[in-house]
């Protein structure tokens, strides 16, 4: 952990974007971003639905992952979650970051390779899906607690210091490096397709700018008293919202709700979402304009004031805004699987 961040972690000097905070604000509550080891970072997504937890304990999928995961060159901090999405479906999700550089080379393995690419994968009684991206880290901006590591944080490589951008509408935009001199909008239209996804195999390509949030909260610290509170208070509003971007408002492509879980699928406390926005300003309109959201920064406000240093909820996230080239993959998945109702995309 940093005392204070390099002056080029703040933005370029010939800034033409203005930032939106004020220059008295004082964060009420102090957050950290991170440094990154390297120009860009890979996170993969490994995801399998089935319509019950005995067929994702069963699958092969669940095979490839122990096995896939401990390679030379595979990812170096990985995390689980569940869920049951919108369908009724239950999905086993994987995110992995790989900040060694060499996504490519484990990717290419005969043992990586060989699952994603076997026909019989069309024909299983499970659907399987993975949602790669390399992100150059001028396109990644993160918020983080440093007693709560969660995603990239966990990797020793990655260094975070306090951040003065935060606790405030715009921050999250304040943040990103390239937006200081690029507002980053959308590249497509985010118009619905008609795609089934049932015995086939589709590679969606995504357009530049897309923004995805990996966004966390944990209850595991808390005492009697503060779990009761965010029990009453908090938890309501967070469920709500997430609600609310499952029915994919305009703007939002896929929201996955999931509990933290172990390998096996066994629950974490620990929540954490995963959007995708056609752009940043999707992302921020929710944010700032809608009651779902407004509720939740509400409460969670209220709690900071309330607390004060004593609080013991702790969040992360991290968003990425996608470079052009982008490509995700899903086999046998219901229509509804991420963004395979969206943009174009092949059938192979």
């Amino acid at each position: 952990m940093l005392a204070a961040a390099p002056t080029y972690a703040y933005g370029p000097p010939d800034r033409t974007i203005p930032v939106r905070k004020k220059a008295d604000h004082v964060p009420a509550v102090q957050r950290w971003s991170a440094l990154w080891p390297a120009e860009s970072v890979t996170v993969g997504t490994f995801g399998v639905q089935a319509r019950s937890a005995e067929l994702i304990a069963s699958s092969e999928f669940m095979r490839w992952v122990e096995q896939a995961l401990c390679l030379p060159g595979g990812p170096t901090t990985v995390d689980h979650a569940r869920l049951t999405d919108t369908e009724g479906y239950t999905h086993h999700v994987v995110t992995a970051y790989f900040l060694n550089g060499e996504h490519d080379a484990w990717a290419a393995r005969p043992e990586v390779e060989s699952f994603w690419s076997a026909e019989e994968r069309k024909r299983d009684e499970v659907g399987v899906y993975r949602e790669t991206m390399t992100v150059p880290t001028d396109r990644i901006e993160t918020i983080y607690w440093p007693d709560f590591p969660g995603g990239a944080m966990r990797d020793g490589s990655v260094k975070i210091y306090p951040t003065p951008y935060c606790g405030y509408y715009g921050a999250m935009r304040d943040r990103l490096y390239c937006a200081a001199t690029d507002p980053i909008s959308a590249t497509a239209s985010a118009e619905p397709k008609a795609r089934d996804g049932f015995g086939d195999k589709w590679r969606v390509s995504l357009p530049a700018n897309v923004a995805i949030i990996r966004s966390s909260h944990t209850w595991s610290a808390m005492d009697a008293e503060q779990l009761a509170d965010y029990e009453a208070k908090l938890a309501p509003p967070l469920a709500r919202g997430m609600a609310y971007l499952e029915t994919r408002p305009p703007g939002c492509l896929s929201l996955r709700n999931a509990t933290t879980a172990t390998p096996d699928g066994a629950p974490v406390p620990e929540m954490h979402a995963t959007g995708v926005f056609i752009d940043l300003k999707a992302m921020e309109d929710w944010a700032e304009t809608h009651r779902s959201h407004a509720a939740i920064f509400s409460a969670a406000v209220a709690r900071y004031k309330s607390y004060g240093p004593r609080n013991q909820l702790r969040t992360w996230h991290e968003v990425f805004v996608l470079p052009e080239g982008t490509v995700w993959e899903y086999i046998n998945c219901h229509p509804g699987t991420g963004v395979l109702g969206y943009f174009e995309a092949e059938s192979v």
